[in-house]
């Protein structure tokens, strides 16, 4: 290879070029590069007439702040549909819950979130066992009314 040959490196293999294909090739990598560093840094625009600064973020956003934000991430294997079916129920059963009453929404919050049993509701609200349970069937069918 002499001073005057231009290579460029395909799949590891040298590949003999002209040099006008060679400054091209170099010019549109430089330029990659420097729009993929205008779009991953963040940047102060200054607007001279406004007398106003600007900051402009980054367009790129890392995995962290990602989970800051509360987005959440599929499992690898899981199929989009189940994704979005389950979506859609979680939503359909926040409805259904926020149209409960206030003491029903919490019978359920006790029972099924807080994981405790109807005779430690009932203890806690000086009721009867068998009156939670009551309770506990007449909220359950109104949600599942509601799925209807």
């Amino acid at each position: 290879m002499s001073e005057n040959d231009f290579y460029l490196y395909i799949d590891g293999q040298a590949v003999k070029v002209s040099e006008e294909v060679y400054r091209e090739y170099r010019r549109a990598e430089d330029k990659e590069r420097y729009f993929m560093k205008r779009l991953k840094k963040g940047r102060f625009v200054v607007d001279e007439d406004g007398q106003t600064v600007t900051y402009l973020p980054s367009r790129e956003a890392s995995y962290e702040q990602l989970l800051e934000a509360d987005w959440t991430f599929a499992a690898p294997d899981e199929a989009i549909d189940d994704v979005m079916v389950r979506t859609h129920l979680m939503e359909t059963l926040e409805t259904a819950l926020q149209s409960l009453a206030e003491e029903e929404r919490e019978l359920i919050w006790k029972i099924f979130y807080l994981d405790q049993s109807e005779r430690e509701v009932a203890a806690a609200c000086n009721l009867t066992q068998a009156a939670i349970h009551k309770r506990k069937k007449k909220v359950l069918e109104k949600l599942r009314k509601f799925f209807e």
